[in-house]
């Protein structure tokens, strides 16, 4: 087999589609020519782990253990002569874009925005001397009525002034602005955040409006200001496989300035309605991490 070719450019080899904006490449051919593995790097512009800023392989692809150690390999002497002392993949640059291997499942088929990867690449990871950083899970559960909440508490939350609507789908780039600046006040402590720019946030949510079904968006106001939201879409995949028809529950924020315990589970248990109300049968809680409180919510569930 050939050794590894690097190309410094923003541009993938020939064949494979664009990522988001690579520092650079490195691709693997075999002695035929043919494209035995690939990856992209970035480190200009990732995150922090423990002070020191990391470089990241993602856009990953090989047809073997060794094609896959050779390509990692080379992608870690890159970023080592960048100045990056750690690296951490797959992600693709940051934690807004693809950045997790699946590593378990209970055979179920792969829900909408589940993440694709063989089975075979974690190991391959691992026997190139990676480990694992942190872990995220993905939770379901029947959607027969049970709630997390009680009236008499949704009632206390109505009178401090706040009350929950749907997205306004005709408002598309104005709500997504209001869901844009909620995530960066709630996820700034998150596991390797970095702030994504609003235009690129909007830019990538714009690639599934027409999936997005406004009452599986549902956003939390007081005075008039945002303080939280949750967003679910319906797993179509699931759907057209014959399987039941389940809610993703995507994502779920709450300003940690609103004082508004409970909030959360309130915006979960009206998501968790509205799929019921479509016929829904199951909730994915999908690719919570392992720190996350949200995972308490989903205990609650």
């Amino acid at each position: 087999m050939n050794s590894p070719q690097i190309s410094q450019g923003p541009e993938p080899p020939a064949g494979l589609p664009p990522c988001e904006s690579p520092d650079a490449w490195v691709f693997l051919t075999d002695d035929s020519g043919k494209l035995a593995a690939h990856a992209a790097l970035w480190w200009k512009e990732t995150p922090l782990l423990e002070g020191q800023r990391i470089g990241t392989i993602g856009a990953f692809s090989a047809t073997s253990p060794e094609s896959a150690a050779a390509i990692l390999a080379e992608g870690c002497a890159l970023l080592r002569d960048r100045g990056c002392i750690t690296a951490v993949g797959p992600m693709n640059g940051n934690t807004w874009q693809p950045h997790r291997f699946v590593t378990e499942s209970d055979g179920r088929g792969p829900y909408l925005l589940e993440p694709r990867n063989s089975p075979a690449y974690p190991g391959w990871w691992e026997q190139a001397g990676f480990t694992a950083l942190s872990r995220y899970s993905s939770s379901l559960m029947p959607l027969d009525g049970t709630e997390a909440t009680t009236p008499a508490f949704r009632e206390r939350l109505k009178r401090s002034g706040v009350h929950t609507r749907a997205f306004d789908l005709f408002r598309f780039d104005e709500e997504l602005a209001v869901i844009h600046r909620l995530s960066l006040d709630s996820f700034s402590r998150n596991f390797l955040y970095t702030p994504q720019d609003e235009v690129a946030f909007i830019r990538a949510y714009r690639k599934v409006k027409d999936a997005i079904d406004p009452e599986f968006v549902r956003i939390a106001e007081r005075g008039g200001q945002p303080c939280g939201f949750a967003f679910g879409i319906e797993d179509k995949e699931a759907l057209a496989r014959g399987e039941k028809p389940a809610l993703i529950v995507k994502t779920l924020a709450v300003d940690p300035s609103s004082r508004s315990a409970g909030l959360g589970s309130m915006l979960v248990d009206e998501l968790h309605q509205a799929a019921r109300e479509k016929g829904l049968v199951e909730a994915i809680h999908a690719m919570q991490h392992e720190s996350n409180n949200s995972l308490k919510i989903t205990g609650r569930h």
